[in-house]
């Protein structure tokens, strides 16, 4: 799982290039994907879902709208008996950029199977239309598709984002038995993507409660569960920068880890753990001080 950490900063670094964006937008700020939306995508033709991004464009108050071509890919597998899955290398979705603030998007036609994956691919390939608009794209080709991911929510979209990046999975009968596919979509996943919209509720001081309303079970059941590892953040929060280690006495740097949200000791490297009932009497003295100046 992403840490909370790398989602703050890169929620910092598209404040700094975006601004606030769509300030006093409140509860109003994410698209909701309501059961009448994936139905009208659930077509799939390239003439409705022009029409869908449209109205996800105009949500997100982009100056113009990407256009969506036919497929020109391979052909729908899921129609073959012989199509192996763990060799399918096609992308869910491509885009194109022939022109300053203009794209063309293609969606894999295995995914129009799907209304949930389709929504959240519309919502990724819109955002990197967006995000090109602005001159936002990192060098690095998966972190650019982590930050768009990321993104998605950061602008109002990520409630299609976390309802289609669930994994599915089905069953088809070969001549040798039955085999299982696993299937999914994204850079990150349904557990990050509740982290980000977590975050991106706090920042916008959205209700989580109100953030449920059109989201799927699951995504329900994940943002639910986030919030314990969010407050065990926020904690940890007030620890970074010079403290005395209690292991090592130490006046030194406590940082956060690249790895996770762990706290770590910059010359002895130990790990303060529980950001709910602390690890010794020392740190609770500390924290009381530190809420105290706060």
């Amino acid at each position: 799982m992403i840490t909370f950490n790398w989602i703050e900063k890169q929620m910092a670094y598209l404040t700094s290039r975006l601004g606030i964006y769509r300030i006093g937008s409140q509860e109003n700020f994410f698209f909701e994907p309501t059961p009448g939306f994936y139905g009208f995508i659930c077509q799939g033709t390239t003439a409705c879902l022009n029409e869908a991004i449209g109205i996800l464009a105009t949500h997100i108050e982009a100056r113009n709208v990407p256009i969506i071509e036919d497929w020109k890919g391979q052909e729908n597998p899921l129609i073959s008996d012989d199509y192996d899955w763990n060799d399918d290398k096609q992308p869910p979705g491509l885009i194109r950029y022939p022109g300053s603030g203009h794209s063309r998007i293609e969606v894999n036609i295995t995914n129009k199977h799907s209304p949930l994956i389709m929504g959240a691919i519309l919502a990724h390939e819109l955002t990197h239309h967006f995000l090109d608009s602005k001159g936002i794209r990192l060098s690095d080709e998966e972190e650019n598709e982590k930050l768009t991911d990321l993104a998605t929510s950061y602008i109002g979209l990520g409630k299609l984002t976390v309802n289609g990046y669930d994994p599915i999975s089905w069953t088809q009968r070969k001549k040798n038995g039955s085999v299982t596919w696993n299937y999914r979509v994204g850079y990150l996943s349904s557990e990050d993507m509740a982290a980000v919209i977590h975050q991106t509720c706090l920042f916008r001081n959205i209700s989580l409660s109100f953030t449920k309303v059109n989201l799927s079970e699951n995504s329900q059941i994940l943002l639910d569960g986030i919030q314990k590892k969010a407050q065990e953040y926020n904690l940890k929060k007030k620890l970074v920068g010079v403290q005395q280690c209690p292991h090592c006495d130490q006046y030194v740097s406590f940082s956060f880890s690249k790895q996770d949200d762990g706290l770590y000791c910059s010359r002895c490297n130990w790990e303060y753990i529980d950001g709910l009932r602390y690890r010794n009497n020392r740190w609770r003295k500390l924290l009381r001080r530190i809420f105290k100046r706060t």
